[in-house]
């Protein structure tokens, strides 16, 4: 006999989805207290992507596709989130809109994990030890306080191995599935692998119209924005993902680049847990007959393939974020199928669970309240103030490798010299690295202004570029690209009046803000 799933099986089971929900948005709350009280009260987000995704949302809105206008460019790694981010572009309030998304985001997360503990096997003790641990140590305010699209595409995962977990059950399809599966990868290409395996599944268990209904629900807007991003003249791969992938397993492919991009994973303590996770969602069904007989063992089977996929094809980090989505998932399905569980196995579970949570808060907080928390203040001090001289003092072209703050609502074009908004510059980046390359690319597009990480572009700099000086911080903190900015002059007959302005500039700089001038002696060193 198949348990009912409902919420309110156990008593007091239907409060823990508001419970977990407002633990999730608590500690949402205080990492944004803490983070504005670090920053003198100036509130940024932590990642300068956040800014790359608002100003991509600006050219949407303009009726074009990219940061400057005339000029296409996949800066953004998300499909959906940029048109998300479209109302009140051009306002001040359109920078509002990913708190607003991410707030709501780190609600319904909470919430889910609320609705899977109280459908789970456990016992009362075990169930509200879990609402209060996992929104904290599972990262989920801590993702959303990046304010990228990874909290909500950890919503669509959740949503769907819980619709998953409830037709498995019931052989009802309902809302839950069917949106989680068709969102995930409009928010993150990832999502692919757990949306795909859902329409597997569905096929393998009769419901083949279902299937490829969704099957085409999912591939067609992917496919039909690679082909608009063809039609652009680009990559049929956003400019971010082909930038990323670069970085791992670099020169390799096929089975060369699987092994280095698991490699990468595992030796990080966010891809032992995800490791341990996955062998234990294959490892279930074979050692628990009784997951394969009321369709436990296909949810399990599908979790652990995804997130065998997402270890051997995708990326763990930056924040935590990018495999965020996997985790909650297969927590999300892990906690469901102990529905029914014998006291026994129960309270083994319960305690197993507990110190999950315990050692993820460790491997995920020690990053965020060391660095991450410190850098909206970052941020602020840096891409901020640099946003502040492109647009109030220089007002022309400038070109950058941090695009997202100097980009945003500046109606100069800005040179993005790392590629994620310039193809041109992508694949000269990722080319033979020709010393020298981004100086014709600068000439090019008229700029006379270079803001750069001189760690990050070297061997790039035209040896016509006059240094200026440096933009630097009191009191260094947070995981920046670097923590220091070079400012160039492109052309040596504009150094000095470029230097001048940036004098005049250092006397606005907030607090910890600080630039160091150079003397006037020639072309970069």
């Amino acid at each position: 006999m198949i348990a009912d799933p409902r919420i309110g099986a156990k008593p007091g089971a239907g409060t823990l989805v508001p419970v977990s929900a407002l633990i999730a948005l608590a500690t949402f709350a205080a990492l944004q207290g803490v983070a504005l009280v670090l920053a003198g009260g100036a509130f940024d987000y932590p990642l300068d992507d956040v800014y790359i995704h608002l100003s991509m949302a600006e050219g949407i809105a303009a009726g074009g596709y990219g940061i400057n206008p005339g000029e296409y460019a996949s800066a953004s790694s998300s499909i959906l989130y940029p048109l998300l981010l479209v109302p009140f572009a051009g306002t001040a309030v359109q920078g509002v809109l990913p708190l607003l998304w991410n707030t709501l985001s780190v609600a319904l997360a909470g919430g889910l994990w609320g609705f899977a503990l109280a459908n789970s096997g456990l016992g009362a003790r075990g169930r509200w030890t879990l609402a209060a641990l996992v929104p904290v140590g599972f990262n989920i305010a801590g993702v959303g306080f990046t304010g990228m699209e990874n909290s909500l595409h950890a919503v669509a995962a959740m949503a769907t191995v819980i619709g998953l977990w409830s037709y498995l059950r019931e052989g009802r399809i309902g809302l839950l599935l069917i949106a989680g599966t068709l969102a995930a990868p409009l928010l993150r290409l990832e999502g692919l692998a757990l949306s795909g395996l859902v329409c597997a599944t569905l096929a393998l268990r009769g419901r083949v119209r279902m299937a490829t209904a969704l099957g085409i629900g999912i591939a067609a807007p992917v496919l039909g924005f690679m082909t608009f991003l063809l039609h652009l003249g680009l990559e049929p791969l956003p400019a971010s993902v082909i930038a990323k992938r670069a970085m791992v397993g670099a020169g390799t492919s096929g089975i060369t680049r699987l092994i280095a991009t698991l490699g990468t994973n595992l030796g990080s303590l966010p891809g032992l847990i995800l490791a341990a996770m996955t062998a234990t969602c294959l490892a279930l069904p074979l050692l628990a007959p009784g997951c394969r007989r009321d369709g436990r063992g296909w949810l399990l089977a599908v979790l652990g393939i995804a997130g065998l996929a997402h270890l051997l094809a995708a990326q763990i980090g930056w924040m935590n974020r990018y495999e965020h989505y996997i985790l909650m998932a297969e927590l999300t399905g892990l906690m469901l199928v102990t529905t029914g569980a014998g006291s026994r196995l129960a309270a083994w579970a319960s305690g197993l669970f507990t110190a999950l949570a315990l050692f993820a808060a460790v491997g995920f907080w020690t990053p965020i309240t060391l660095r991450t928390i410190w850098n909206p203040r970052a941020i602020h001090l840096q891409q901020a103030q640099m946003a502040r001289f492109a647009k109030d003092w220089v007002k022309a072209p400038v070109a950058v490798n941090d695009i997202g703050w100097v980009a945003w609502q500046n109606p100069n074009d800005v040179l993005d010299l790392w590629g994620l908004g310039s193809l041109e510059a992508l694949n000269a980046r990722l080319s033979a690295g020709v010393p020298g390359w981004a100086g014709p690319l600068v000439r090019a597009h008229g700029v006379d202004l270079v803001m750069i990480y001189d760690s990050w572009l070297r061997i790039g700099k035209s040896p016509d570029w006059v240094r200026l000086g440096q933009l630097d911080m009191e009191n260094p903190h947070g995981a920046l690209g670097d923590m220091s900015v070079d400012f160039y002059a492109a052309r040596p007959e504009v150094a000095q009046e470029l230097q001048a302005k940036l004098a005049d500039f250092a006397m606005t700089l907030p607090k910890d803000a600080v630039i160091r001038l150079d003397p006037l002696t020639g072309g970069a060193p």
